[in-house]
């Protein structure tokens, strides 16, 4: 008799224990909430403040070298043309060239755009378009697969890794076609970057850095050049790293997994 009283009892307890149980469900989802909006204005005005710095170089900086250094190509043309003060000033215009190109290159980095999502290749396709219009060299970009979402910080790493492998394609392959392929495979990302320049004997710049980017992406970076027929970067990165779902085959990759299995077993 004496326990059907506490049964309402009971329930009330239990249902007050549920409501506090979701009132710290949602506080802690507004706090962490709030911690990834802090981030994310953090991350922002960092940019935003790179932009800036990026942006007076290149209208201070940058401009008022490039204004020098086609004052000095006048005087130059002024003296014979087998005149050693001549060749010295054009030595000197050559060594300025390079600082300017590196100068620009630096400013490139500097421009960081914010990747997250299915923006990576936006972002990319932007960076492509202007170093087609700096360096008058035609790019082309391919996007193969159906388009995944990357993990934001994953996106920055691999951002940067073909940032610079597309500099160095449009400034010293002296290529006059780049090439951009973007793969969403189901296993791995791939990216390759192409051009028809004049190949290499040496490492890239900055193959080492790329290398090393793409390692913590437990990823590679590998490089394929022939003497005048140009060069190809290969990045690839697993799946399961990079993509903010997991992958699932489609009906064209089960069935070539099938057919696969089935030739295997015969």
């Amino acid at each position: 008799m004496s326990s059907f009283p506490q049964t309402p009892l009971l329930l009330m307890l239990g249902l007050l224990l549920a409501c506090l149980a979701c009132v710290a469900l949602l506080a802690t989802f507004v706090l962490c909430l709030r911690r990834v909006r802090r981030a994310y204005g953090a991350r922002l005005r960092l940019l935003a403040e790179r932009e800036r710095v990026a942006t007076g170089l290149h209208d201070t900086l940058l401009q008022s070298m490039q204004g020098m250094i086609l004052r000095f190509q006048g005087v130059s043309h002024r003296l014979a043309a087998d005149s050693p003060e001549r060749a010295t000033i054009e030595h000197i215009l050559d060594q300025a060239d390079e600082v300017l190109a590196e100068g620009r290159h630096q400013i490139l980095a500097l421009r960081m755009p914010v990747v997250y999502g299915d923006n990576l290749s936006q972002a990319l396709a932007a960076i492509g378009q202007s170093l087609q219009e700096n360096f008058d060299t035609r790019f082309r970009m391919v996007v193969s697969g159906e388009q995944a979402a990357i993990k934001g910080d994953r996106g920055e790493e691999i951002y940067a890794i073909v940032r610079e492998a597309l500099y160095n394609a449009f400034q010293h392959a002296q290529a006059g076609n780049v090439e951009l392929e973007l793969v969403y495979g189901c296993e791995f990302f791939l990216v390759y970057v192409r051009d028809d320049g004049k190949g290499m004997e040496q490492p890239p710049r900055g193959l080492a850095g790329m290398r090393e980017r793409a390692g913590r992406l437990a990823g590679t970076v590998d490089v394929l050049s022939l003497p005048e027929h140009g060069t190809e970067v290969i990045l690839k990165v697993p799946g399961q790293i990079c993509y903010q779902a997991p992958c699932r085959p489609g009906m064209r990759h089960r069935l070539l997994g099938w057919l696969g299995r089935t030739g295997t077993r015969d």
